[in-house]
């Protein structure tokens, strides 16, 4: 995989954002943050990203708010949303948000082996970085 996969992080919180990002260092994507929901939902009609993942309690426009948006701009052919949040869902609101077009919803802070997962599942492999190691 030679072009890096787009991947948005949408989160009010700046510290959450930060730390979510450095998660994906590792890998061969271009990582677009974003604290404000709704700039958030102008760059994805934008860059149509593979693989978004967004916070679901922000002021302005809630996930599941967001969700609804993006489908009206009909951005479901090109990206992938994941639900972040600082509480558990049930199964039936687990089940009731994936109804609305969300992957699956993870429990913050994202874990490594949670992104590996998406990767293999959006892109059917794990876009690492290659490294070249010289030897003399």
């Amino acid at each position: 995989m030679s072009t890096p996969v787009k991947v948005f992080l949408i989160d009010d919180d700046k510290f959450v954002l930060k730390s979510t990002a450095k998660k994906f260092k590792p890998y061969n994507v271009e990582v677009f943050t974003y604290l404000d929901p709704k700039e958030a939902l102008e760059a994805l009609v934008e860059h149509k990203p593979q693989i978004v993942f967004l916070d679901y309690n922000m002021p302005e426009l809630t996930g599941e708010e967001m969700i609804v948006k993006v489908s009206e701009v009909k951005l479901f052919n090109h990206c992938a949303l994941y639900l972040l949040s600082g509480t558990d869902f049930d199964e039936t609101e687990t089940v009731k948000l994936r109804t609305l077009g969300f992957y699956d919803v993870f429990k913050k802070p994202l874990e490594t082996k949670k992104i590996e997962a998406v990767f293999e599942l959006q892109l059917g492999e794990i876009p690492l970085i290659q490294t070249s190691i010289k030897t003399s």
